[in-house]
């Protein structure tokens, strides 16, 4: 009688002791419908339409991207540091800052040799705190020349700046340059100028899946 009471007891503990040890191991992905993973890093310097003058940028990006349906998700921050300080708001009394920050998420669809991404961003210019929005698009033109455009709107109270990028992305396996020319114009300011750069793209397993509310 204690026996059939054991195996009775063993064979209604069995699934739950199957459960948790299934639960110690990390789920499996077929390797074809996980999410591709990249990490993207363009840096370049600009003579700005100042003489003598000029500013550096770099915008660091992930993408997540889901093959199933060729969408993806993924978070981004660029820095713009300017020789000759910004300056917004009113002209007699500016707020002035060297550096620009923009931060948020990206989001976007590739389709075939075209990819086009929307970023929700906030940024920072000195003490004033903004919200930026951004539509980026690229477009493949060769097995390794790359036609690519940015613009993003930076909203502060009292003024705004229009940051538009556009040119050509130049790729070797996972390094390439870049050549564009950026518009970066404000009500009483206008720091635009040609720009050439370094591109760097990772594509990787082993890159950390960051996003928020998504661990």
């Amino acid at each position: 009688m204690a026996r059939s009471f054991h195996i009775a007891i063993g064979i209604f503990l069995l699934p739950t002791l199957l459960s948790a040890e299934l639960l110690k191991k990390p789920p499996e992905v077929p390797q074809e419908l996980n999410f591709v993973r990249m990490l993207d890093v363009d840096s370049y310097a600009e003579a700005t339409n100042r003489r003598g003058l000029g500013a550096q940028t770099t915008w660091i990006r992930t993408r997540y991207l889901d093959p199933d349906v060729n969408a993806f998700v993924g978070m981004l921050m660029g820095f713009s540091h300017f020789n000759q300080d910004l300056r917004i708001k009113s002209p007699d009394a500016p707020d002035t800052a060297g550096l620009m920050w923009n931060w948020g998420i990206d989001l976007g669809l590739q389709r075939g040799k075209h990819l086009w991404e929307l970023d929700l961003m906030g940024t920072t210019l000195s003490s004033d705190l903004g919200a930026g929005l951004g539509i980026s698009g690229e477009h493949q033109l060769g097995q390794r020349l790359i036609f690519y455009h940015r613009t993003v709107i930076n909203l502060f109270a009292g003024d705004a700046i229009l940051d538009a990028d556009q040119g050509f992305y130049w790729m070797w396996k996972w390094a390439g340059l870049s050549l564009g020319y950026r518009w970066f114009t404000s009500q009483h300011m206008d720091r635009s100028g040609p720009h050439a750069g370094v591109v760097l793209r990772f594509k990787n397993p082993k890159i950390p899946f960051l996003f928020p509310s998504m661990g």
